[in-house]
């Protein structure tokens, strides 16, 4: 990650935090931009191939092996007949769609012994890029220097729409779509062209209790022993097509699929990455890095906190709750987890700081050229003020969209004001969401889901986000919830919120459908003056949310028109090698096997195996392990995917290839393009990598093929699969 810049104390700092270089195993590259990394250096550590092999649109390359998985996750084609590999966790939606009280295929998973047993992965879809090109000058030139940011925003919007139109140009029956995707904050536009199939069929899904092992207290954590992979299938129409599920539809031809290598592995080999990976933030400036850390962030996990414990405690009561609430704790688990670890990272990073630096740096650089001066000269000032003015309001928004999102209840209510303050405008300026047609469309999914609605829940919610505005600082202080609690504070004022929520929720004389529907038909002032308190609350809450909503929109549209600017300065200050944030698109990234140092007097190392599985065996979810496995290691029965370095069943391995949410499902390859393994985590000191790089810590977590080939074969009996794979190195 060398770079240039003004001072050595700089150039140190910039070994953790620069994103323009391309040492460390740093990046995740445009694949069509692999011939700008140091291929020499990449050869001596293992790279193989050429570039073009990676990513060409005049022959097969590893690109057209890669898909994107509609639901967030990527997969790789490892046959000739359209054979899907990914992760159990972006196939589990598939599982769960097709399983009920006759069918658990949650808990004892999916096989299908044949094609003809496969079945539709509903709602999935895979996208293979067919190809992209930098569109940012014709994109721009929608925009002129006199318009306004939301001017601007509103210009670049309708020319992506109008770009996108051109590049399909009637070949949607194709399976052909486009997309116009910003990368870095605007720094750039790319054109993406897709195919996308819409046949996807489930294949092969190993148990939860296989695919899950470990589950919550395991995420994020080494050593894994997940075995987290699925196969699924892509089909198309007769005619090669794509085409939506039929039982004519053919098993789709990918131009180019992956070879396993069933070989093993040891540390320091070559290891690359290719996938979709979703959102990073490395460009962003010192500001934007210090409100996520300080405010954003703790006010999101203090929030989290209070969701998960909620939901908890009313699952303990009861346990039809516990059910109904296990995937929802199960995900903001994760996230609370994930900014848990961010904020950790960020610090231990001491990333602001470092921001500083280089903004100083920046800063000089500016002042030492008159040119300079007069084209960015303004920008950091600029953008320091919309982050003093977003700061002066974002935890009241915060506490406001809380009180908003509290519960059905208020949900629905939020919806009859917000169409009732709509009626009081213009006919011409009124918003088509609130329609007579989208009404009833709108009150028929509320009606529908007015019987699972939790009224402990609800008031669970709302005295939390009302406890959320007691703790505002004095200046963001809501004055119309500080006079309902007027003289009381700390338990006093902690009781009476819990009363005034319970009271709002059972006491509101709109809490049935019927009642509720006679919202729709009050006007907006009547809402306001409502002695009904949740109907009130609401009101007041939305009134008050609007002009903050609106501040955030000036603050978007001000903050994308600055941000390129910034980001041209600095890439053409340190004038080196630059890779785009990640943003959904496919990226190449590389690396090798390695263990690494979470803290003092700790070393990890870089494999777990089956021994390890068998060892956090508690016999309860989420350590139960399948009778089958058990009995498989007891007697050794390991086929010919033993690992001579253990002496047993590889299950998991470290690498510190770049990745981030969205690589889940990414074939881990060899130097020459051969499956290792699957990438399915990142390490909980790694957290805090969408912001920054560090090598030391970042670590991409993949199950082993070897795993996965055992599993397949042994475990679920589906080594039929391995007719239409190529697999290589094994003894086999």
């Amino acid at each position: 990650m060398i770079r240039k810049t003004l001072t050595i104390t700089i150039l140190i700092i910039g070994l953790l935090v620069s994103p323009f270089a391309s040492v460390a195993d740093e990046g995740m590259w445009l694949p069509g931009s692999i011939d700008k990394l140091p291929l020499s250096q990449l050869k001596k550590k293992g790279f193989e191939l050429k570039p073009e092999d990676v990513y060409s649109t005049a022959k097969p390359s590893l690109k057209d092996a890669i898909v994107q998985i509609s639901i967030g996750g990527t997969g790789s084609f490892v046959s000739p007949e359209g054979l899907i590999l990914t992760n159990h966790h972006v196939a589990f939606g598939a599982v769960t769609r097709a399983s009920s009280s006759e069918r658990d295929y949650i808990t004892n998973g999916f096989l299908a012994k044949s094609r003809g047993e496969e079945i539709p992965a509903q709602g999935y879809t895979v996208s293979i890029t067919q190809d992209y090109k930098d569109v940012t000058s014709d994109v721009l030139t929608a925009v002129t220097p006199e318009m306004s940011p939301a001017e601007r925003a509103r210009a670049i919007t309708t020319k992506q729409q109008e770009i996108q139109r051109a590049a399909v140009n009637g070949r949607e029956k194709e399976g052909i779509r486009a997309q116009v995707i910003e990368t870095t904050s605007g720094y750039q536009y790319f054109l993406y062209t897709y195919l996308t199939v819409r046949d996807v069929r489930l294949v092969y899904a190993p148990p939860k209790s296989i695919g899950y092992f470990g589950g919550d207290p395991d995420n994020f954590e080494w050593p894994r022993h997940c075995g987290d992979f699925a196969y699924l299938r892509a089909y198309v129409g007769p005619d090669g097509n794509p085409a939506p599920f039929s039982k004519d539809n053919v098993a789709f031809k990918p131009k180019k699929f992956l070879a396993i290598n069933a070989g093993g592995i040891k540390e320091g080999d070559f290891t690359m990455v290719m996938g979709y990976p979703g959102s990073t933030f490395r460009y962003r400036e010192s500001y934007s890095v210090e409100y996520r850390q300080n405010i954003q962030m703790p006010d999101q996990i203090k929030t989290l906190r209070q969701q998960i414990d909620l939901l908890t405690k009313l699952g303990e009561k009861n346990p039809a709750l516990k059910i109904r609430f296990a995937e929802q704790i199960f995900g903001l688990n994760n996230t609370l987890k994930n900014f848990e670890g961010t904020v950790l990272g960020l610090k231990r990073m001491n990333l602001v700081e470092q921001k500083r630096s280089e903004e100083a740096a920046f800063t000089r650089w500016v002042e030492s050229d008159p040119a300079r001066k007069a084209k960015y000269g303004d920008i950091l000032p600029q953008i320091a003020e919309l982050y003093r003015d977003l700061n002066s309001f974002s935890l009241k928004q915060s506490v406001l969209n809380n009180l908003m999102n509290a519960g059905d209840l208020v949900n629905a209510m939020q919806y009859a004001y917000a169409r009732a303050v709509d009626r009081e405008k213009p006919a011409n300026e009124r918003s088509p969401q609130f329609s007579d047609a989208n009404v009833g469309r709108i009150m028929g999914q509320i009606g529908a889901g007015w019987a699972e609605r939790e009224p402990e829940s609800e008031i669970g919610l709302l005295s939390a986000a009302l406890k959320g505005a007691a703790k505002l600082p004095a200046d963001q202080k809501l004055a119309y919830i500080e006079s309902l609690f007027e003289g009381k504070s700390g338990n006093d004022r902690s009781k009476a919120e819990e009363e005034f929520a319970r009271k709002a929720i059972e006491g509101s004389r709109y809490k049935s459908i019927d009642e509720f529907k006679k919202t729709l038909e009050m006007p907006a002032a009547e809402m306001r003056k409502s002695d009904d308190p949740l109907l009130k609350l609401v009101a007041q809450s939305f009134d008050a949310v609007g002009p903050l909503n609106e501040r955030v929109g000036k603050f978007n549209n001000a903050i994308t028109g600055l941000r390129p600017k910034l980001i041209t300065g600095m890439i053409e200050m340190k004038n080196g090698p630059y890779y785009p944030d990640a943003n959904f698109t496919l990226r190449f990234s590389y690396g090798e096997i390695k263990g690494y140092k979470p803290r003092d007097a700790v070393t990890y190392d870089y494999q777990t195996s089956l021994s390890g599985v068998i060892a956090k065996d508690t016999g309860e979810e989420p350590f139960d392990v399948p009778d089958g496995l058990k009995e498989l290691q007891r007697k050794r029965d390991f086929g010919n995917y033993i690992d001579t370095r253990l002496n047993d069943i590889p299950v998991a391995f470290l690498t510190t290839n770049d990745i981030t949410g969205g690589n889940s499902g990414s074939p881990v390859m060899n130097g020459r393009g051969e499956v290792i393994g699957l990438a399915f985590d990142g390490n909980f000191e790694g957290l805090g990598g969408d912001y920054a790089f560090d090598p030391s810590s970042n670590r991409t977590i993949s199950v082993d093929i070897r795993y996965v080939l055992f599993l397949t074969e042994k475990l679920a009996g589906a080594g039929y699969l391995f007719n239409e794979m190529q697999i290589r190195g094994s003894r086999k």
